[in-house]
């Protein structure tokens, strides 16, 4: 049994055992006991009394209340992907209360007239997803990207004659394009280009910001970051440009492993800290920065480095195939599965879910990003929307 802790009290005039009992939250018959009188005993001024230390009074456990901020939410939008459908029926399922905008990959330089705009899909495609999302109060930001050309066609040729050789007339179709949609920004997706091209890429997203800002454009800048071989992010873009002239920055991060590489985590949190914290550091604002991650999963194959494309779904289809759980990584903070095929070949799956996004929305608000980015729409754990909206409040929509 512990024993009991005691402190003197003076007495006081017109004190009682009673009265000084209240106080010290105890009772007469124990103060009377420890002091070795009587219950009634006449107290005398000025003397001293032994108490019991009264306990420290415990205020009620108030609950923690944390202010959830709204934060941006958006999402490459496309076509078909082989077996995966579109994403159309996602952006009309959450689009209303789970998104901000959508990326859709509509627009690149024509590669023999790189002063033309060429599209990748028909006028009433574009017409109908427009009106789609903006009956949703969703934005559209189309594509302008420099990734997709075919054959022998080389994209940082393509790029460099547009900015060396025909900034303007180009800027010029660009704008005749977005308008003639009724288009809510642009998506500027250009990192593939000659090393010495980068004085003329300020030039142009200089131009570019400002026509932007004079039609009423919002201006998105996608910046991938790269680990160099000792894991140290680094970017094929100035980032302290983009930062400046750009509305919003597209960090996309679910490149640590990635196509022509080993297996491993798209985007550990390790290295989703580290890219955010670089592009903070190198002139990206907090408020304009958006974190990059993937919907998608990569199925790895032995030593092989281009792995199977596989939807949410698909990576937990097979690990039903295969009779495997799903383990999360307590390193990286993703999950992944391992699975033997029928030819005796090993794989590994690795993509992210709701519990890998909780920690990458964890960061976001502690570093005060402006929100979260993702490829692609229609393929991701569908279980983000609601988590969006549970730490976030809402999601914010743009005006």
């Amino acid at each position: 049994m512990s024993q009991t802790q005691l402190t003197y009290v003076i007495i006081q005039a017109g004190e009682t055992l009673e009265s000084i009992a209240n106080r010290y939250d105890t009772t007469a018959w124990t103060i009377a006991r420890l002091n070795r009188i009587s219950k009634e005993a006449v107290l005398t001024p000025g003397s001293l009394l032994h108490v019991p230390k009264a306990p420290p009074k415990r205020e009620p456990k108030q609950k923690l209340i944390r202010p959830r901020r709204p934060r941006y939410a958006f999402a490459v939008h496309t076509g078909r992907e082989g077996v995966y459908p579109g994403s159309e029926k996602t952006l009309e399922k959450v689009g209303q209360d789970g998104l901000t905008g959508i990326f859709p990959i509509w627009f690149q330089p024509a590669p023999l007239e790189p002063w033309d705009i060429q599209s990748f899909v028909t006028p009433d495609v574009v017409e109908a997803t427009v009106a789609s999302a903006h009956q949703r109060n969703v934005r559209v930001f189309a594509i302008l990207t420099n990734s997709y050309y075919q054959g022998t066609v080389s994209s940082k040729e393509v790029a460099h004659q547009v900015m060396a050789y025909h900034p303007d007339r180009f800027l010029s179709k660009v704008l005749d394009t977005y308008s003639k949609f009724g288009l809510d920004g642009l998506l500027l997706d250009w990192f593939d280009l000659y090393e010495d091209d980068q004085d003329h890429f300020r030039t142009f997203l200089a131009k570019l910001a400002d026509m932007c800002q004079e039609y009423r454009l919002k201006l998105v800048v996608n910046v991938p970051l790269f680990p160099d071989h000792e894991g140290v992010p680094s970017a094929p873009l100035d980032l302290a440009s983009v930062g400046r002239l750009a509305d919003l920055v597209c960090l996309i991060l679910n490149t640590e492993h990635r196509m022509h590489t080993q297996a491993g985590p798209l985007s550990s949190i390790g290295w989703t800290e580290m890219g955010s914290l670089f592009a903070l550091e190198n002139g990206v604002p907090p408020h304009k920065l958006l974190l990059g991650v993937a919907g998608y999963a990569y199925d790895w194959k032995g030593r092989n480095e281009v792995p199977e494309y596989l939807s949410f779904e698909g990576a937990m289809n097979r690990a039903r195939q295969y009779r495997t759980s799903v383990q999360f990584d307590a390193k990286s903070q993703t999950p992944t599965c391992r699975y033997t095929d029928s030819s005796g070949a090993e794989h590994q799956i690795w993509f992210e879910n709701t519990s890998s996004m909780s920690q990458k929305i964890k960061l976001i608000d502690r570093l005060g990003l402006a929100g979260i980015t993702m490829w692609r729409l229609g393929v991701e754990d569908p279980g983000l929307w609601t988590l969006l909206r549970s730490r976030w409040n809402e999601v914010k929509k743009m005006k």
